[in-house]
């Protein structure tokens, strides 16, 4: 019983990246990164404001409730 091994290197020759991919890739693995880091900076300033209108209305009741005279006219 004969048995076949396929071995690439015997194929023919390996092809080298070219420097053009090598450049694009690393262009589009650093807007992958930019956009990321983007994405989790507007997520962290939406969570801060999100948080601080509920803590605004956790007190709003409280000014609501005050029956005292503005000390000016609107």
């Amino acid at each position: 019983m004969n048995t076949a091994a396929f071995l690439p290197v015997y194929a023919g020759q390996v092809q080298i990246p070219s420097t053009f991919s090598l450049v694009v890739r690393n262009v589009m693995s650093a807007l992958a990164e930019s956009r990321a880091r983007d994405a989790a900076r507007r997520l962290r300033r939406h969570e801060a404001l999100m948080a601080d209108l509920a803590r605004r209305q956790e007190h709003i009741a409280d000014f609501l409730m005050q029956s005292n005279d503005l000390p000016f006219k609107i």
